[in-house]
C-alpha cells in the first residue's frame, strides 16, 4: 500500500483517539495490494506467508470489524469480502460495483450522506453502502 494512503489512515485512527496497530495496518495494506475483495481467510493465507505463523480467524476477524468502523474499509456482503476505503475520512456513501463474473470490485464515493428527510426520526447512519452487480468492462464481451 502506498506511503501516503496508510499515513492518512494513522492520522485518521490518531483523531478519533484509536490506534492503527501493526496487525490492523497489514490488513489494511493486504486488502489495498490485493486490487479485489479479500475475504478474512484470504487474508490469512497472506498473513501466515508473512512470519509463518497463522494467526486464529478471531484475530482478523477484530482487525477487520476495526477497519470497518473506523471507515478504512468496506464489506461486499454478497460475497462476505472486505476492500479497502477509497476516501477515509469523508462522509460519503460507498457504491460498490462488483463484477459477477471476475469478482473485481472498485468503489466509486458519492459525497455526503443519506438526506435528512429520508430517514426515521431519530435514526443515526453510521455507514451507507451500496453493491452494484454487473459486468465489468473487461469480462463484457465486445460489441
Amino acid at each position: 500500500m502506498e506511503r501516503a494512503k496508510l499515513g492518512e489512515a494513522e492520522r485518521h485512527c490518531a483523531a478519533q483517539g484509536e490506534r492503527l496497530t501493526p496487525l490492523r495496518r497489514r490488513v489494511l495494506e493486504i486488502l489495498q495490494d490485493a486490487g479485489q475483495p479479500l475475504g478474512a481467510y484470504a487474508i490469512l493465507e497472506v498473513l501466515a506467508r508473512d512470519d509463518r505463523r497463522r494467526p486464529l480467524p478471531p484475530t482478523v476477524y477484530r482487525a477487520l470489524d476495526f477497519l470497518l468502523a473506523q471507515g478504512l474499509a468496506h464489506k461486499i456482503h454478497s460475497q462476505n469480502a472486505f476492500l479497502p476505503c477509497c476516501a477515509i475520512g469523508r462522509v460519503h456513501t460507498a457504491e460498490l460495483f462488483v463484477c459477477r463474473r471476475c469478482g473485481v470490485a472498485r468503489e466509486v464515493p458519492q459525497d455526503g450522506e443519506v438526506a435528512r428527510d429520508e430517514r426515521p426520526p431519530g435514526f443515526e447512519v453510521e455507514a451507507v453502502v451500496l453493491e452494484v452487480r454487473g459486468v465489468c468492462g473487461g469480462c463484457r464481451e465486445p460489441a
